[in-house]
C-alpha cells in the first residue's frame, strides 16, 4: 500500500514538472524569437541585383548583409573630390577584414560630372585610383527614384546629399546609419572612430 502511494506521488511531481516546463516553452521561444527578429532586416528595394562596373551583378541585400558595416559613397569621376576614392580605397584595405565593405555608386546629379560611358568610370577607379571594393553602374540620388542604395543611405541617415562624395555608413545589425559630407575624408578621425565603434559590436 505505501508503495503504491509513492508510486502515484512520483508520477504526480512528475506530470506537475512537465506542466510547469512546457507552460514557460513558448515564452523561451517568444524571447529568442525577439531578439533575432530586433536585427535589422533588409527593406525590399535591396531584393533585386544591379550590374558593376566590374561588368559582373551584385544583389544587393546578400551584399550588405555580409558586412558588419557598410559605407555607400555617391562617387563623380570629374570632382573635385574624386581624389578621395584614393583615401576610400586605404580605408577599405585597411578595415575590409574585420568586416567594413564600401560601396561606390556613380552619379551625375551635381552639374553631372559623372560620365554615361561606363567604361570611362571603370578606369578613373580602377587605372587611376586601384579602388578593389565594388562600384555599381551610374545611378541617381537627387532624383524621383534614387540608386537603392544611396536611398538606403539618406533614409537612414535622415540626410540628404548635398554634393558628390557623401559618405553613408550603415550598421547593418541595426539598420541606423550615419552620413559624413564631401568635406569629410575618408582617412578623417571622425571615420575611423566611428567605422571601429561598429565593428566592435
Amino acid at each position: 500500500m505505501m508503495m503504491s502511494i509513492i508510486r502515484h506521488l512520483h508520477k504526480t511531481a512528475l506530470a506537475a514538472l512537465i506542466l510547469l516546463v512546457s507552460a514557460h516553452l513558448p515564452a523561451f521561444a517568444a524571447t529568442g524569437a525577439a531578439a533575432e527578429s530586433s536585427e535589422w532586416q533588409c527593406p525590399e528595394s535591396l531584393q533585386q541585383t544591379l550590374p558593376t562596373l566590374e561588368a559582373g551583378k551584385l544583389q544587393l541585400c546578400d551584399t550588405v548583409k555580409s558586412a558588419k558595416a557598410v559605407m555607400i559613397v555617391n562617387t563623380a569621376s570629374m570632382c573635385g573630390f574624386t581624389p578621395q576614392f584614393e583615401g576610400l580605397e586605404a580605408l577599405y584595405q585597411e578595415y575590409k577584414d574585420q568586416g567594413l565593405l564600401i560601396l561606390g555608386v556613380p552619379t551625375g546629379d551635381f552639374n553631372d560630372q559623372e560620365y554615361e560611358d561606363s567604361a570611362k568610370t571603370a578606369k578613373v577607379c580602377h587605372a587611376n585610383y586601384g579602388v578593389t571594393f565594388p562600384v555599381f553602374r551610374k545611378g541617381c540620388i537627387r532624383c524621383d527614384d534614387p540608386q537603392p542604395l544611396l536611398a538606403l543611405g539618406q533614409e537612414a541617415s535622415d540626410t540628404r546629399a548635398k554634393w558628390n562624395f557623401y559618405k553613408f555608413l550603415l550598421n547593418t545589425k541595426t539598420g541606423e546609419a550615419e552620413a559624413f559630407s564631401s568635406m569629410t575624408k575618408p582617412e578623417s578621425k571622425k571615420i575611423k572612430k566611428a567605422i571601429e565603434k561598429i565593428l566592435a559590436q
